[in-house]
């Protein structure tokens, strides 16, 4: 498909009113409105001339009004042109008006547009929606501009062609759009997907469309079967800059011409969160059976290439296999057993994959605190399977004990299975299996207990799941960014191989609301009761206003794969769950992992933290918690000053967070779109 940027310019200003908008009043000294869904973003102001006619540079006014009110300004890609010429007026008590030419101007998207003087001027790089202020002698006044971002590419066909799709009526019955699921919410930050359909043939000419409030792509080209379309990278990273322009919906639609019809869109929504998601997955990747392959933990940051992490040993005798892994949520250390089996268990450096302890004490399947201070280990024992039903309590880098904890009933037939560590460092999930051996258990129920690790011990055990008829098995719990809920799975026995079936839930943290992951699950994308979903990850931020959460499943991908595999994949959930109300979001799947292997255990962390002066993309990047502008406009790790939070930066309260956007897990993050 040959791809090529259009060249003429579209200019379309948009005003509620052609000269006399209002703006509200605000106050005195300072100016108004928020950032518009951008982070980090101080605005850009201008003066509005010299002198003024304003009856007295201290007048104050009945109110202030702007015009233009509410532009909308269609900007093609990277022009800094059209201009937008704004004015304002005061207006006195007895309804007389004066011209303003003193004052001052700001709007509140500099990655948008910038004033110049009373000029606004986009700057071509994102669209944005943003407040303009006026200030003047202490009052200010408020309206808002928008900027879309217009991109084309490929070469469009004939007049008549063109003509045909824009006046098309006809369904399209033999295409269909199989990936992304309708309704998907992407994060920033990550590659575009792949969009996948069937139906068409070779030599069919698509037009596809991809429209926000603040960012429109018209794409045209033949994408013969297996028809898969990646957004374009030239003229620019579309997909880069649809997310960056973009919070909340964006309609898409894809239209085919068969040589002789054009036919009707097939459409999707989709939304975008405002918020990157860096991280990396640390996952299992198995390859045969133990005694002719093995397993090796692999990672993968969302929008890059899989790489090896820890991996057996090619003697096959002293690691000869290794999983069962638990990550800290700062992303430093990890746990792993090792040799399969009642394998003992070692930590290691998350940054090098240097070992930095071996116990030799059978464990089986182990937690790391958040920090990677302390392990929690045994599940079994070197009896037999679970045959001391407890968990034991140590530093990352010695297995001497400072605490044992056994769950009510817990004995051989009772263990614990699967612990997690909350973010908060106050509690551990469990599950307590009571039917089948360590490794493949049928049946379990899910539980917490409080943990403090000075003085060491545990305290206030509850059972907060029960099994269903439908699935004997709870387990494979893991801790929302607040702590506040556990996604958790539910299946007819804990591995899903051989045949086994499973689906995602969350609950709240005291079991009293639970909600089946019905759109993550693949409803009805999938199946309408779908059954192949296993083992969630939450990453430990709530980012752009969603919990993330990673899990394996064997479905397909788009017409890539049938889904023979079980694969990675990501779904947005909603970050304040309701009862009776499905909180998460279609799943996408998680490009640049092995296709040609079995991927489970997904665990989803962030990446070690940079010192100040490195470069970051969010707060949780740095390990002060504060990524700024510096002195040539890049963003490093600083110190923060008494200014607010940005999104993705430290807080402890609500108040700490800049525009309104909440305090969850001690990062700040807007809510999501309603």
């Amino acid at each position: 498909m040959t791809r090529t940027m259009g060249t003429k310019w579209i200019v379309g200003v948009v005003a509620a009113s052609a000269l006399l908008g209002v703006g509200q009043l605000t106050g005195c000294g300072s100016d108004a409105g928020g950032d518009g869904g951008s982070s980090g973003s101080s605005g850009s102001s201008g003066s509005s001339g010299f002198g003024d006619s304003d009856g007295g540079t201290a007048e104050q006014f009945a109110k202030i009004v702007i015009a233009p009110e509410n532009p909308l300004v269609t900007v093609d890609l990277n022009a800094t042109t059209p201009v937008t010429e704004f004015s304002a007026k005061g207006i006195r008590a007895d309804g007389s008006e004066v011209a303003l030419t003193a004052g001052t101007w700001n709007f509140s998207r500099i990655d948008a547009a910038a004033f110049d003087a009373a000029r606004l001027v986009p700057t071509g790089f994102v669209g944005g929606k943003g407040d303009v202020t006026f200030t003047l002698n202490g009052q200010s006044a408020t309206t808002t501009a928008t900027f879309k971002l217009r991109i084309v590419a490929g070469s469009p066909p004939d007049a008549a062609t063109v003509a045909a799709f824009a006046a098309a009526t006809e369904d399209d019955g033999a295409m269909s759009l199989v990936y992304p699921y309708d309704k998907t919410v992407f994060p920033r930050g990550l590659p575009s997907p792949v969009v996948q359909w069937n139906g068409g043939a070779a030599g069919n000419i698509y037009r596809l469309e991809a429209k926000s409030e603040t960012f429109e792509f018209l794409g045209w080209g033949t994408v013969d079967p297996p028809s898969r379309y990646p957004f374009p990278s030239m003229p620019a990273d579309v997909w880069a800059k649809l997310t960056d322009s973009t919070v909340g919906d964006v309609a898409f639609g894809v239209q085919r011409w068969d040589g002789t019809t054009a036919y009707k869109a097939k459409t999707q929504t989709w939304g975008i969160a405002a918020g990157n998601l860096k991280g990396t997955i640390y996952y299992t990747r198995l390859i045969g059976d133990e005694s002719t392959g093995g397993s090796f933990i692999r990672r993968i940051e969302p929008g890059k290439v899989a790489e090896s992490f820890l991996e057996q040993r090619s003697d096959g005798v002293t690691t000869a296999c290794i999983a069962c892994h638990s990550v800290s949520r700062d992303g430093n250390r990890i746990v792993a057993g090792l040799n399969g089996g009642e394998s003992p268990w070692a930590t290691f450096d998350a940054a090098t994959g240097k070992e930095l302890y071996r116990s030799s004490q059978a464990s089986g399947f182990q937690a790391i605190s958040p920090n990677g201070s302390h392990v929690l280990w045994r599940h079994w024992s070197s009896g037999g399977f679970g045959s001391d039903g407890k968990l034991l309590l140590s530093t990352y880098d010695n297995d001497a004990v400072l605490a044992e904890f056994t769950p009510p009933g817990g004995s051989a037939s009772a263990a614990p299975s699967h612990p997690v560590w909350s973010p908060d460092g106050k509690k551990i999930a469990f599950s307590v299996r009571t039917a089948g051996d360590g490794l493949n258990f049928t049946a379990s129920t899910l539980w917490t207990t409080d943990i403090s690790l000075s003085p060491a011990g545990f305290s206030n055990t509850k059972k907060i799941v029960d099994p269903t008829p439908t699935y004997g098995v709870v387990t494979y719990p893991t801790f929302s960014p607040d702590s506040a809920w556990i996604a958790f799975m539910r299946a007819d026995q804990s591995r899903s191989d051989g045949g086994g079936r499973g689906e995602l839930w969350i609950a709240s943290s005291d079991g009293a609301t639970q909600v089946r992951l019905d759109a993550a699950n693949g409803v009805p994308d999938v199946s309408a009761t779908p059954d192949k979903s296993w083992g969630p990850s939450m990453h430990p931020v709530a980012a752009g206003g969603y919990f993330w959460v990673a899990f394996f499943s064997s479905r397909p991908y788009g017409n890539t794969f049938n889904g023979t595999n079980r694969q990675l994949w990501l779904a947005a959930v909603d970050s304040s769950p309701q009862a009776g109300k499905d909180p998460s979001h279609p799943a996408f799947y998680v490009t640049g992992q092995d296709m040609d292997s079995t991927n489970e255990r997904p665990q989803f962390t962030v990446n070690p933290c940079k010192p100040l002066g490195q470069s970051c993309e969010n707060g949780y990047d740095c390990c002060d918690g504060y990524c700024r502008a510096g002195s040539d406009g890049k963003l490093v790790c600083q110190k923060k000053g008494n200014e607010c939070a940005q999104d993705g930066e430290k807080c402890t309260v609500n108040a700490d967070c800049c525009n309104g956007s909440r305090c969850i897990g001690g990062f700040c993050t807007v809510p999501p779109p309603k």
